[in-house]
């Protein structure tokens, strides 16, 4: 996309926009008839970013986008233990774009970003986890080639 740029996360010039992008990325994936307390949300969003720490490159990389020299998105790649096969992973933690931004090819231009470095770090595979109720979201993912490999289910009581 014209006027789209592709970096690398800068931990002090991005923090701020990286962690509200992605807590309300993270509450929205939150299906709107399970209701989560919002104080005990920002502290569980807090212990995920300490926990996970985009911050650092040993555990994580994460492709910035700016559009017109404004924050637009993120990718943020990580690394996800396979509850059946054990296998370490690369995994899409986290890949949003700001609702003014969306629909102008942001969101496939950072992950045109993510997997170019995987295939050069000798990956073969990457994943991702969407909720069921997020639509959007999951109509990028099957256009971008991406298939459900399980099916996680709940059922109220």
């Amino acid at each position: 996309m014209a006027g789209t740029h592709i970096r690398r996360y800068d931990h002090l010039r991005d923090q701020r926009k990286f962690a509200a992008l992605n807590y309300a990325t993270f509450r929205d994936s939150i299906p709107r008839d399970e209701f989560v307390d919002e104080d005990e949300f920002k502290q569980h969003h807090a212990w995920l970013l300490r926990h996970f720490a985009p911050h650092d490159p040993r555990k994580n990389t994460v492709f910035v986008a700016e559009v017109d020299g404004k924050y637009a998105g993120h990718c943020w790649l990580g690394q996800q233990t396979d509850f059946f096969t054990r296998r370490v992973d690369p995994w899409i933690f986290d890949l949003s774009v700001y609702p003014e931004f969306r629909g102008r090819g942001v969101a496939r231009a950072l992950h045109e970003a993510a997997e170019r470095f995987l295939r050069e770090a000798g990956y073969t595979q990457v994943g991702l986890q969407v909720m069921a109720h997020n639509e959007g979201a999951a109509g990028l993912y099957d256009k971008l080639g991406y298939r459900p490999r399980a099916i996680s289910l709940k059922k109220r009581l």
